[in-house]
Order: structure tokens, then C-alpha cells, then sequence
């Protein structure tokens, strides 16, 4: 009989050691996620970071220093680049000035209202922008809009530098 219990408690450990190492390994598959898009002072201090969503997109949205109305670039993230799939801007001109683009579409619903696909190649990460007052550059994403230049405002220099972090991780 004490033979039978050694081998019930032993089954029971086991079974009590297996469910708690499947939720850790749930616990930690649903901490990974997509990853983060980091924002650093060009020195690499962290100034902000936003959770990248399932798509891997984000938007800048800047004020273009030409004719002071915003635009927006659309970006998708993969692997260690960065693909411009999408610009919108309040006026036309914008993306045919700074974008040559042809073709843009007009959605007089949004306040980006002229938009068009792009097919560039990819920029490399990290991605560095300038982030002044003028501009207004604003990072964009499903649950957080972050001002970049107010993160460096009084500073001489105003460059930031976007990264992106955890994706894909084990």
C-alpha cells in the first residue's frame, strides 16, 4: 500500500509541475507580442517607447514646413527595415511636391484627406528624425500617440532615434 502512495504523489508532483510550466509558457508566449517601438536622445537615453501592434504598422504624422498642414507616413515593420506603405496629407500638393506621387486618392471624410500607396524600398532601422517644434512629429500608434518633439524640446539637439525591440523574441 505505501508503494502506491509514493507513486499517486509522485504522479501528482508531476501533474502539478507540468500545469504550472504550461501557464508560465502561456504567460510568457503572451508577453512577447508584436514588440515595442522605442524612441531614443541620439546619446540613446530612452525617452517614451508604444507597444508595436499585431499589423506591425505606425504612422508619423508631421507638419510639413512648406505649407504648414500635416501629413502622415505609414509604416510596416519587418525584420530589421522599415516599409513606407502609405502617405496621407491635408493637401494634395504635399504629396506631389515632396513625393512625386500620382494617383492619389481623395477620402474627403479624413482630416488626412489625399492618400496613395507606396512601393519603395525599405529604410533601415534605426530610423532617425528630426523632432522640432515646427514639425509637430508625432509618433502614431493603434493605442498611443507620442509627441516626439516635446520629448526633446529646450534640447540643442533634436534628433530621435526609433528602434524596435522584442519582436519576434523567445
Amino acid at each position: 500500500m505505501g508503494r502506491w502512495r509514493g507513486r499517486r504523489l509522485a504522479g501528482l508532483a508531476l501533474a502539478a509541475f507540468l500545469a504550472v510550466a504550461g501557464v508560465g509558457a502561456i504567460a510568457m508566449a503572451s508577453d512577447r507580442g508584436p514588440g515595442w517601438i522605442v524612441v531614443r536622445d541620439s546619446g540613446g537615453v530612452e525617452l517614451a517607447r508604444a507597444s508595436l501592434p499585431p499589423s506591425a504598422e505606425f504612422s508619423m504624422r508631421y507638419r510639413n514646413s512648406v505649407y504648414r498642414s500635416f501629413a502622415e507616413e505609414r509604416f510596416r515593420v519587418t525584420d530589421d527595415h522599415l516599409e513606407i506603405v502609405e502617405l496621407r496629407a491635408q493637401e494634395l500638393a504635399v504629396l506631389e511636391e515632396y513625393y512625386t506621387a500620382v494617383g492619389a486618392v481623395e477620402n474627403p471624410a479624413s482630416s488626412l484627406r489625399w492618400r496613395i500607396t507606396v512601393d519603395r524600398p525599405p529604410v533601415a532601422l534605426p530610423l532617425r528624425v528630426q523632432a522640432t517644434a515646427l514639425g509637430e512629429r508625432t509618433l502614431v500608434t493603434a493605442d498611443a500617440e507620442i509627441a516626439l518633439w516635446r520629448l526633446v524640446a529646450g534640447r540643442d539637439d533634436t534628433v530621435v532615434v526609433l528602434t524596435i525591440e522584442g519582436r519576434g523574441e523567445q
